[in-house]
């Protein structure tokens, strides 16, 4: 069964039809929304994750969001609770099969900056990460601590506008040492950290 929300006109040609639509959703055969499309989407779905968003909304049976794709595409945590990004972007964003969570997504933004991150599935924290910074000033790979540990961006490799680079690898948990490579302002250098992630060596 296929629902149209909005006006909508067939312009023929001898070798196609254009149809406008305000939105459009695909139910299953119990009456579930499984395919929404809309511009709002909130204007199609009374879905109230899809408040903002803008685009193709892909959802299971259960109502919980599979898969994402336009403008400002809805963030939802693992409990189901929506939230509120740092801003919108256009993009690609999935979900977890079993809680609706999100656990990553592709997205560009009006500043210019660029990501491209998966999430833990147990614990709502980016796991790695490509990002690309506004007017293009660095480009970065960003593996963050694991869902049992506090720690955020542990390895870090970072090429700046500006010639410089760095390539950082640190510990976890109980351990935190780790090293420092500098490069591209002045010398080289190699900065070593004990186990608490103080500094040790220049």
């Amino acid at each position: 069964m296929v629902l149209l929300a909005g006006t909508y006109a067939f312009r023929g040609t001898s070798t196609e039809d254009v149809l406008r639509v305000r939105g459009l959703v695909v139910v299953d055969s119990l009456g579930h929304e499984r395919v929404v499309i809309g511009s709002p989407l909130a204007r199609v779905s009374s879905n109230p994750r899809m408040q903002g968003a803008e685009g193709i909304v892909v959802l299971d049976s259960a109502g919980r969001l599979q898969t994402a794709i336009g403008y400002n595409t809805p963030l939802i945590f693992r409990t189901g609770a929506p939230g509120r990004r740092v801003g919108a972007a256009t993009g690609l964003t999935f979900y977890d099969p079993r809680t609706g969570g999100e656990r990553g997504g592709i997205g560009a933004m009006g500043d210019g900056r660029a990501t491209a991150c998966l999430d833990y599935g147990t614990k709502d924290k980016e796991a790695v990460c490509l990002a690309v910074a506004p007017d293009d000033q660095y480009g970065a790979v960003i593996v963050n601590g694991t869902p049992t540990e506090e720690a955020f961006d542990r390895i870090v490799m970072f090429a700046a506008a500006d010639g410089s680079g760095s390539i950082k690898v640190f510990g976890g948990k109980q351990n935190r040492s780790g090293v420092m490579l500098r490069a591209g302002k002045g010398p080289a250098s190699v900065t070593l950290y004990d186990s608490t992630g103080k500094a040790i060596s220049p």
